[in-house]
């Protein structure tokens, strides 16, 4: 057996190389392919890796809700998906496979601190920081397990709202969408400016490379 390495090039290198050519046609963003993206890695190309980074997340998860009519947007619609995407670039930032039954330095750690980090990372959000376990209790785990928010928090889209109605527990989810793409381009930034920031993605785009080999399912279902 192999020995296990923690060196990011040497990690994204076999996750790649035990991909088929097929697979490596796999598009992990629109129009780019994890053989594209694995080049412009290999090249230390940072800027077209961090534009890989932009387009995964924006078109997926951003730009719909920016093409829909705001008569027929959804106001739990967008806070799902920025949910999904705090959970996401978190990962990215830190290195992660997944948030599920995360640990760190080996200890088992509550999912609701990595919204507390995300929420102190980035000033965008400040004024939710230290509300990260509430959060995701109340608006993350209720909406993406049962459709609605728990422990009297609301969403809304009303203009005469701010972001955050602290007296009401009242998130204003347009607002909310809007700085998520802000901090999504803050990363951007950093990944293309920050040697700790580009070593974890390489970490992170390993995980992301082995989930588009048809061998992993049996090693998922038995985890």
């Amino acid at each position: 057996m192999s020995k296990r390495t923690k060196d990011p090039d040497v990690m994204l290198k076999q996750a790649y190389e035990s991909l088929s050519n097929d697979e490596k046609r796999t598009e992990p963003a629109k129009g780019q392919t994890v053989e594209q993206v694995y080049g412009f890695i290999q090249k230390g190309e940072r800027k077209k890796a961090a534009q890989f980074v932009y387009n995964r997340f924006y078109r997926r998860y951003l730009m719909p809700f920016e093409k829909v009519d705001p008569d027929f947007n959804s106001g739990f619609a967008q806070m799902a998906a920025s949910c999904l995407m705090i959970e996401a670039m978190e990962s990215f930032r830190n290195g992660w496979k997944t948030t599920h039954r995360l640990k760190v330095a080996g200890k088992e750690i509550y999912v609701g601190k990595v919204f507390e980090d995300f929420f102190k990372h980035y000033s965008e959000f400040a004024a939710f920081e230290s509300l990260g376990n509430e959060f995701y209790d109340s608006i993350r785990c209720g909406i993406l397990h049962q459709a609605e928010t728990k422990n009297g928090w609301r969403i809304t889209r009303e203009e005469k709202y701010p972001l955050w109605d602290k007296n009401n527990r009242r998130v204003h989810s347009t607002r909310f969408r809007y700085q998520m793409k802000l901090c999504l381009r803050k990363y951007c930034n950093e990944l293309q400016n920050d040697n700790n920031v580009w070593d974890r993605f390489e970490i992170k785009m390993a995980s992301v490379i082995r989930n588009c080999h048809k061998g992993n399912l049996k090693k998922t279902a038995k985890s």
